[in-house]
């Protein structure tokens, strides 16, 4: 990509920049590298695109490795979905359900089924980012109607290992007013057209971004308004960062926080990590052993050149393999029950007032007959 290779060929510049240093800012700078101060109507060509990972490369080939599998099946590239991140770049989803395809269920529990993953996260074309000088990758488990808050909720894997992800799902339901717990499920604007529903980190979200639009002048690249440009990359480290460390401890955060109701409906899911070496030489020898394997991955002919312990030192480096399984196929759910349902409290109160209206009556009775038998003590005295 030229965007790649102007950055790279000014190297002062990109840190200076991720610095929010002024330096960033001349005219000259801009004038050698005018894409990183250009504000866009749509994210077609957003420069994150440039810069981020494509999972088909990512993906061990396919051809030597079972680089995907899930319920003991190949999958491919074609299984994920991807989406722009102003903090992580393109992401990628496994099992949408938002690309047209059927929703892929699991058919047993436990590590030998779920889906399997060997990924090359390409640490060499890494730009530096002095503000998170960090290597691997930021998993997300979600169902498909959860937007995916990788940046708040994501778990980190370490190139280098195996590591495995068990999961347990739990279906978490409350109630709305008049209840105390005041759940929500209104439709925001930031995900119209889209199958996600309402949830407290996306209505936050939602402010957040309005915030950023208001001090910015411009909008992150996951926000949908197109009457509004996308931020420039100046504009994301200079800006968009620093604003949305702002707004943690604002008062639009408070009152938002106020206004954003805990979702009516909400599926989560918890997770158990653990890890186990990679067995290196076995990754060596089938990358070694390929015939073809520079002519669809020409990335890879590096790695055919270098010692034993350089491509030793590549695997630790680069190579991910990721498990993620459930550990049972049931599920948790949590619903929330009124202490008195309606017609409950009806007929307690029912039952309430018939007894203090029988207790009523028999204290008249009682008055009455006291009365009747003064009168006629009285008459028989005479």
């Amino acid at each position: 990509m030229q965007a790649t290779k102007r950055l790279n060929g000014n190297l002062s510049f990109s840190k200076n920049l991720w610095r929010g240093q002024k330096a960033s800012l001349t005219n000259d700078s801009k004038r050698r590298n005018p894409e990183l101060f250009l504000r866009e109507v749509s994210t077609n060509d957003h420069y994150l695109k440039m810069f981020s990972h494509l999972i088909e490369d990512m993906l061990l080939p396919s051809s030597i490795f079972d680089s995907c599998f899930i319920n003991g099946k190949a999958c491919g590239s074609e299984n994920f979905t991807s989406f722009l991140s102003s903090t992580f770049g393109m992401c990628y989803t496994f099992n949408s359900g938002n690309d047209g395809r059927p929703v892929i269920n699991a058919t047993m529990s436990g590590d030998v089924n779920g889906l399997k993953l060997l990924l090359n996260v390409e640490r060499d074309s890494y730009v530096d980012n002095p503000i998170k000088p960090f290597a691997g990758l930021t998993v997300r488990i979600h169902d498909q109607h959860t937007y995916p808050f990788v940046e708040q909720f994501g778990f980190s894997v370490q190139p280098g290992l195996r590591t495995l992800c068990s999961i347990k799902q739990k279906k978490i339901m409350n109630l709305p007013r008049p209840y105390s717990t005041n759940c929500s499920s209104e439709s925001l604007y930031m995900f119209h057209n889209s199958r996600y529903k309402y949830s407290k980190p996306a209505c936050l979200t939602q402010c957040l971004y309005s915030f950023i639009i208001k001090n910015c002048g411009c909008r992150p690249i996951e926000y949908p308004d197109l009457k509004v440009l996308v931020c420039a990359p100046n504009d994301t480290i200079l800006c968009l960062y620093p604003k949305t460390e702002i707004f943690g401890t604002s008062e639009e955060k408070v009152n938002c926080g106020k206004k954003c109701g805990v979702a009516c409906e909400h599926t989560h899911y918890e997770t158990s990590l653990s890890n186990a070496a990679l067995q290196r030489n076995v990754f060596i020898k089938k990358l070694t052993s390929s015939p073809n394997i520079t002519a669809d991955f020409p990335f890879y002919e590096n790695f055919l050149k270098m010692s034993d312990s350089g491509k030793k030192d590549y695997i630790d480096d680069n190579i991910i393999s990721l498990d993620i399984y459930f550990e049972d196929l049931s599920y948790d759910e949590i619903r929330q029950t009124p202490v008195y349902e309606p017609w409950s409290l009806i007929s307690n109160l029912g039952g309430n007032f018939g007894l203090f209206l029988g207790m009523s009556i028999l204290t008249i009775l009682e008055v009455v007959d006291f009365v009747f038998r003064r009168i006629c003590s009285l008459i028989w005295k005479h």
